[in-house]
């Protein structure tokens, strides 16, 4: 049996010196995983057999197994050499498509038809990927590299210019031809392609053709545009903002974007407006209606002329109030040479008057302030007079708390013309500065003295109202009495309803034509006037007569001007506490347009900011002057965010002026005046575009498309959108471009020989207009021909990317890797690859660098894990042991011999 032992230690030695041969054979073999020889003793007992007594029966080779450890990482130039660093193997197919394979030898290359294979014409495996470049491990497909980007040229749509246009340049008027550099500034061209990948020069021709004025502040530069030899015309392009919103246009010339007006775009015809053609600028007007030419520009009001009918009148309605106002000319009764402007200035302050914020008066309020006594001293004697403002026989109307100004001296006269006996040489009349009753005698040679005092005769009652009391008060040096009070209105009614009161209207007199005219005091279409009821008299001398200028619903007066502001600084006192006005800052110098005045009010020690606001504002309301011009509608607000009083006109316009002064505790110390601006507006008008070499009007239809046709156009949106003029840009005198925002939209053009059709967008955003010469500064397009594969890229996740000589960058797939729960277990075939067996589990995916998979190095091949010093020991160690053995054998032999003599 000796024999036999040995013998299989032979054989043991043999497979070792064999594995360890093929190791060192294969020490460059790339992937190479060295192999190593696993023995196992053999040992055979019989049941009954005592098994400390039994012989070993010598040794087996068990198996032989790899050890993949990892290899030496080299590099390379050859981008497809692939190096695993950690787990995993390469999948691969055989060359027949039947049988799946894993090496760790990472050197492939591409075959005839552009598959990734290795040396044996086993092609790599790899995942497909959408755009962001994420696997799809479901879904493999053998790794093919395309040489050419087959179906991927792409059309251009897009041309991105970055030029400077010198601002120097001269403006051409000539006729654009392409043919003859005189007739534009400057060109640029650059390759475009269309779907195809055939290439075409385009080129764009700039003619400078405004530089910027004081009426036209922008510079324009005109663009021509060939793709080949065709010109291509720029598309109708509606303007944008800023925020590359389309903008929108009324009728008034107002721009706004689309999210201010989306909710009031009517679908529909509307006329084509230009942006660049908004130039049209406009006053805006008021109502005005104006008489016939006159003769004369005096006018004779005495009993030589006649017969007249004074008092001469006729009704005026401002801005439709429906409550119209009746003015008349009785103020001139008796005087033979009055002018043009003094009747219409009286006619202007009755109309500011009659539709003013003045207040009703309550007579019945206090019965003392409905008495007063009047002593007038003549040269015949003294004569007093009792006036009671409740008498029975008054002029006032039924209601006496709903009294007025003119009543109020209307029935002093009638009171005084009543006595006896009757005072007729003494004139009652209301003074607009001082907001006083007034009494003069007509002749003043005739009375000496008129004096006044409150209650009457009997009474001797003091009057609140008018400000009279016991003491007597005599003329003055102007021969006039003045009642001691301003006349303060004891109602908060006002005569006229806020809603219809009206300010600024005028009639005014042009001494060049002889003619009167009348004017609302708003401008813009929302303003009217209206005269009805003219005498037959002042149709015929005044050349006035019946007529109306009704509010407009298109553009004809433009916009409502807006009125004069004047705001305080900061207040020095807490707002929301009452607080005291006393005689050191109760007055206030306050200026309205022409009329000029002090307020007083009065002093109290209980003033919250409303009741004080509201005592303000009725005293700046109650100013006037001595030619009877007055204040009406001015508005006082507190501002509570700025803690400031506010001050506005009631009229509007350039004429409207505001100027407050008062205590710094109000913060009027040093208050700026103010002044209204009369609104301009911009009358849009329609674009002409040429047809045929005619001027013709353009319009949008409803479905946003330009036509020449006006059917279906019956009236202006109240929105229309407003269009670029095609191809032009804009420079603001910064040099900064003002339009197109978002590029110059061209026309589709139709390429020669069925090859297909190009639309594209020139933007022109990074452009200026300096000083410095024409240059291009940024030049790309967006469109591209095939390409031919520059470069490939495999990242270390296994992500292939190939870059095309287009500039084309495609994410074609990712290179997965497989691993094993016992890889020893594989069954190797040969060329340093494996196939799956029972032992080795089922294959696993994954990516590269995940859990359980190393990752991939490209450039770089895996060397073999073969350790010559090792394989050299082995060699040794395999060579003793077969000697060993070799030995045993021999000792056998000899022993055998010796037996065998022993019987012979």
């Amino acid at each position: 049996m000796s024999f036999y032992t040995s013998l299989t230690g032979l054989n043991s030695a043999s497979s070792q010196l064999a594995v360890t041969s093929n190791n060192i054979a294969n020490v460059g073999t790339t992937g190479f995983k060295r192999s190593r020889a696993d023995f196992g003793d053999i040992f055979a007992t019989s049941p009954l057999q005592k098994s400390s007594s039994a012989v070993g029966q010598g040794v087996a080779l068990k198996q032989v197994s790899q050890e993949f450890s990892q290899g030496n990482v080299t590099f390379s130039a050859n981008a497809l050499d692939l190096a695993i660093t950690g787990d995993g193997f390469f999948p691969l197919k055989s060359a027949d498509g039947l049988q799946d394979i894993y090496t760790r030898n990472g050197s492939f290359l591409l075959d005839d038809q552009y598959n990734v294979v290795n040396t044996a014409g086993q092609r790599l495996m790899a995942a497909t990927v959408d755009s962001t470049g994420s696997a799809n491990v479901n879904e493999r497909v053998i790794l093919n590299i395309p040489q050419k980007t087959t179906g991927e040229a792409k059309e251009t749509s897009s041309i991105t210019l970055g030029l400077n246009f010198p601002a120097d340049a001269t403006v051409v008027s000539t006729a654009f031809n392409r043919e003859d550099p005189a007739t534009y500034n400057k060109s640029t061209a650059l390759t475009v392609y269309d779907s195809g990948g055939n290439s075409y020069l385009a080129t764009i021709y700039y003619v400078k053709t405004q530089n910027a004025t004081q009426a036209a502040p922008t510079n324009k530069w005109q663009t021509f545009v060939y793709v080949g030899d065709s010109l291509v015309s720029a598309s109708l392009q509606q303007a944008t903002n800023s925020q590359s919103q389309a903008l929108y246009v009324n009728q008034y010339g107002d721009l706004k974007p689309y999210s201010e007006v989306k909710d009031l775009l009517t679908v529909g015809k509307t006329q084509m407006f230009s942006l660049d053609q908004l130039t049209d600028t406009r006053i805006s007007t008021a109502a005005q209606l104006a008489g016939t030419a006159l003769a004369s520009s005096v006018f004779n009001f005495g009993t030589t002329q006649a017969p007249l009918n004074i008092p001469l009148g006729f009704d005026i309605d401002i801005d439709n109030t429906g409550n119209p106002v009746t003015v008349n000319l009785s103020e001139f009764a008796g005087r033979q040479a009055v002018s043009g402007t003094e009747i219409a200035t009286a006619i202007t302050n009755q109309l500011a008057i009659a539709y003013g914020d003045d207040m009703y008066y309550d007579v019945t309020k206090n019965l003392a302030d409905s008495k007063m006594a009047l002593s007038i001293v003549s040269g015949t004697g003294t004569q007093t007079v009792d006036i009671d403002l409740l008498n029975v026989g008054s002029a006032f109307v039924t209601d006496k708390t709903k009294v007025t100004k003119s009543q109020l001296v209307t029935e002093i006269q009638r009171q005084l013309a009543a006595a006896t006996p009757p005072i007729t040489d003494i004139t009652v009349s209301f003074d607009l500065e001082t907001q006083k009753i007034k009494l003069k005698p007509t002749l003043t040679s005739t009375i000496t003295t008129i004096q006044t005092s409150g209650g009457t005769t009997s009474s001797g009652a003091s009057n609140e109202l008018f400000g009279l009391t016991d003491t007597l008060t005599a003329l003055n040096s102007s021969w006039e009495n003045s009642f001691s009070n301003r006349l303060e209105a004891n109602t908060t009614t006002f005569i006229r309803s806020i809603e219809n009161q009206r300010y600024g209207m005028a009639m005014t007199f042009d001494s060049v034509s002889k003619s009167f005219s009348l004017s609302s005091g708003t401008t813009g279409d929302n303003s009217s006037i209206s005269i009805t009821n003219t005498d037959a008299s002042v149709k015929t001398l005044f050349g006035i007569n019946d007529g109306s200028i009704l509010g407009s619903a298109t553009a004809l007066r433009g916009v409502a001007s807006t009125p004069a502001v004047a705001t305080g600084t900061a207040i020095l006192f807490n707002a929301a506490n009452s607080f005291a006005v006393d005689i050191t800052n109760n007055k206030f110098v306050v200026t309205v347009g022409s009329v000029k005045g002090t307020v007083e009010i009065p002093t109290r020690g209980d003033y919250t900011m409303a009741t004080f606001v509201s005592a303000l504002q009725t005293g700046i309301n109650q100013l006037g002057s001595t030619t009877g011009e007055t204040v009406n509608g001015v508005a006082v607000v507190f501002d509570t965010t700025n803690n400031r009083l506010q001050f506005t006109s009631g009229t509007t316009g350039s004429d409207a002026f505001i100027k407050v002064s008062g205590s710094t505790n109000f913060g009027l110390g040093e208050v700026e005046s103010a002044r209204g601006a009369t609104a301009t507006w911009i009358r849009p008008t329609q674009y002409q575009g040429l047809v045929d070499g005619v001027a013709q009007p353009k319009y949008i239809d409803e479905f946003g498309n330009e036509t020449t046709s006006s059917d279906g156009f019956t009236a202006l949106p109240e929105w229309s959108p407003i269009y670029l003029d095609k191809g032009e840009l804009t420079f603001d005198t910064g040099g900064k471009l003002v339009s197109p925002t978002a590029g110059t939209q061209l026309e589709t053009v139709y390429l020669a020989d069925g090859k297909g059709a190009l639309t594209i967008n020139i933007d022109y955003g990074s452009s200026t207009q300096y000083s410095s010469p024409f240059a291009v500064l940024a030049q790309s397009q967006d469109g591209a021909p095939e390409g031919d594969l520059v470069g490939v890229d495999i990242s270390g996740d296994g992500l292939v990317s190939a870059s095309y000589s287009n500039g084309v960058q495609k994410s074609l797939a990712k290179i997965l890797l497989v691993n094993f729960s016992s890889p020893t277990g594989l069954r190797q075939i040969g060329d340093s690859s494996f196939l799956a067996s029972a032992a080795s589990g089922d294959p696993k995916l994954g990516t590269a660098g995940s859990a359980g998979f190393g990752i991939l190095r490209s450039g770089a091949t895996e060397r073999s894990n073969v350790d010559l010093t090792q394989e050299l020991v082995d060699l040794i160690t395999a060579q003793r042991n077969f000697q060993a053995n070799a030995k045993a054998i021999e000792t056998s032999t000899t022993m055998t011999n010796a037996i065998i003599q022993i019987r012979s």
